[in-house]
């Protein structure tokens, strides 16, 4: 039990060697408070995750959709070419006889070019309209990856919190068996009598539950996170020990939130896609004005048809055609559905422009409460660390207490539980940190992850 000990307070010692040196190296070139500024595995996994991810390959396939209808609308201002043709057996009646039936055959076609000249704007407005489609689609799929960065870098910081927990279940098993086995010994002696083992068997019992527990949901939590990240499984090995000291450097992040709050109009691509909806009803409001009015296209073309009006099926006589001028197309009344269709399309963009306007105001307040919580965030973690700093000095004074005889080795267990269980206080306080300056920086758009997308709206 005693080797135990001394190893774990070995293992903890280094940690605590090792934490400044990666910090400080990091901070040199990315002074922002991000998980992947400690775990450059992590910053791996968000680049693989916005091709890889389950949820981006659905999205990136909207992104498709998306380009599919814009060639669609654009295809509108483009010639087009249509034809047919009918080639089939044909009874021919002479008229003179009209007894006398003849089989010939019959030869028909026609190919026809249509260019929309004018349309009141209508193709050019839906052509417009087509790419503020993509360009919203585009704009829900980056947002989709802004918000799946967090979740990543989340489940990433919970993985190392419940490791060491499930860490610290195993240490306080390992020292109820022990006792178990203590108390076996004693039994066996005549020093304790059978009742008083009910306790150490309890105890033993309870933290191989509390272990088996602990570990079943530290192996779900890895397979969720490679659900999420369209990885495989991350092993042990992969999934560090622990989440260091990130309270020095303090960083500047109020002079990113005085830019973001004295923009005009704060940047965010939910807001973005909401410009784009509105400017798409304005569109479709204008089109559906215009509905009612003439149109005009450009149409060439040749037709044959074939004929035999004589005797001698073998004598035939084909008409051709060939056609050019201005076709004029006008849907006169409708029964009112433009005008319907018209206070529908008002309605629908007044509502978009009064949920611009609480999204831009929303956006500002939460950046703004999302820079005080980082604040309170990192004062709680300022304590957990002090408080770890207090558990690690009362640990090594209990060990001096026990080479001097002073203490026994269940007190100095009971001090390496309370360093454990601080630890794992003062993980759940970093990670909490690193989770509110990232969700900050991603709010403002700030967040180094969005450069992973291929293409930015």
């Amino acid at each position: 039990m005693l080797r135990l000990t001394r190893l774990l307070a070995l293992g903890f010692a280094s940690i605590s060697l090792i934490a400044p040196a990666v910090r400080s190296a990091t901070y040199a070139s990315t002074p922002l408070p991000l998980p992947e500024t400690y775990f450059p595995a992590l910053k791996t996994i968000l680049e693989t995750a916005v091709k890889q991810s389950p949820r981006m390959i659905a999205k990136n396939a909207d992104n498709a959709a998306a380009e599919g209808n814009r060639i669609v609308q654009r295809a509108g201002q483009l010639p087009s070419v249509n034809g047919w043709a009918q080639y089939f057996p044909w009874d021919w009646q002479d008229r003179r006889d009209l007894t006398k039936t003849t089989m010939t055959t019959k030869l028909n076609y026609n190919v026809t070019v249509n260019q929309p000249i004018y349309h009141w704007g209508a193709l050019q407005n839906n052509t417009r309209i087509g790419e503020l489609q993509l360009r919203m689609t585009q704009g829900q799929t980056a947002d989709g990856y802004r918000i799946l960065v967090q979740e990543i870098r989340s489940q990433f910081l919970s993985l190392i919190v419940k490791k060491a927990t499930l860490a610290r279940t195993h240490l306080s098993r390992q020292m109820a068996e022990d006792n178990y086995a203590a108390s076996k010994v004693k039994l066996e002696k005549k020093v304790i009598s059978d009742a008083d083992m009910f306790m150490p068997t309890f105890s033993r019992d309870q933290a191989q539950l509390m272990e088996d527990r602990v570990s079943e949901d530290y192996e779900n939590a890895k397979s969720v996170f490679a659900k999420l990240c369209g990885t495989s499984i991350l092993s042990d090995d992969q999934i560090p020990n622990e989440i260091p000291d990130v309270s020095d450097p303090a960083p500047a992040l109020e002079p990113i939130l005085h830019a973001y709050i004295s923009q005009p109009e704060p940047e965010s691509f939910a807001l973005k896609s909401l410009g784009d909806q509105i400017e798409v009803e304005k569109l479709t409001y204008k089109n559906t004005d215009i509905r009612l009015r003439p149109n005009f296209n450009f149409v060439a073309g040749t037709s044959l048809d074939q004929q035999s009006y004589t005797t001698n099926i073998a004598q035939k006589y084909a008409v051709t055609d060939y056609f050019v001028g201005v076709q004029l197309n006008w849907a006169i009344f409708d029964g009112f559905a433009v005008s319907g269709a018209k206070a529908s399309s008002l309605a629908r963009r007044r509502q978009l422009e009064q949920s611009y306007k609480s999204l831009s105001a929303d956006l500002v307040d939460a950046a703004r409460s999302q820079y005080k919580q980082i604040g309170f965030s990192r004062r709680s973690m300022e304590l957990s660390n002090r408080l770890l700093n207090g558990s690690v000095g009362a640990l090594r004074e209990k060990k001096a207490d026990l080479a001097r005889g002073l203490a026994s080795e269940i007190d100095v267990n009971t001090f390496q539980i309370q360093l454990a269980d601080a630890q794992i206080n003062a993980y759940v306080s970093r990670s909490d940190y690193l989770i509110k300056s990232s969700d900050f920086l991603s709010t403002t758009m700030q967040d180094p992850a969005l450069a992973n997308l291929p293409n930015k709206p």
